[in-house]
């Protein structure tokens, strides 16, 4: 844009803070970079969130189906003179159930057990909770949080 000025007939030149501006500035620039990364931290924690709470519900089901197939090998295991069921006595019968083909396809682990080092840890109060109420299955990852069934 140029203009004249009064009395000649000079043209000026537009002042540059009359310019149109092709660009951003420093602090809009900043604070677009800033919302982003705002955003971007939002979004994470969210999927961090989801993740976390998918693992716990896995391992829940895990313990869930290792509770209902021992019902099974209850009642496929029992001894005929005495008609009593029998369970895994320990945590060594229980690791080589839970290996058994017949029952799993494969070992139930819980899902931040990476690198497949802890078996469910198992416990069975025959004498105060005979049957199915005796048993005890907990998740094996230290500081898991996922607890107990």
């Amino acid at each position: 844009m140029e203009t004249t000025l009064r009395g000649t007939n000079r043209i000026a030149k537009t002042l540059p803070s009359q310019r149109s501006r092709s660009g951003w500035t420093l602090p809009e620039l900043l604070a677009v970079i800033l919302l982003a990364a705002v955003l971007m931290l939002i979004a994470t924690l969210s999927v961090y969130r989801g993740k976390a709470a998918a693992d716990e519900l896995a391992c829940q089901d895990n313990m869930r189906a290792i509770h209902s197939t021992l019902q099974i090998y209850w009642t496929k295991n029992r001894d005929s003179v005495t008609e009593e069921h029998i369970y895994p006595v320990d945590q060594a019968a229980f690791e080589q159930f839970l290996g058994d083909r017949a029952y799993f396809l494969e070992e139930p682990r819980c899902p931040l057990d990476d690198d497949n080092s802890y078996h469910y840890l198992y416990a069975y109060d025959a004498v105060a909770n005979p049957g199915p109420e005796g048993i005890s299955i907990t998740c094996p990852v230290p500081d898991s949080g996922h607890g107990s069934l």
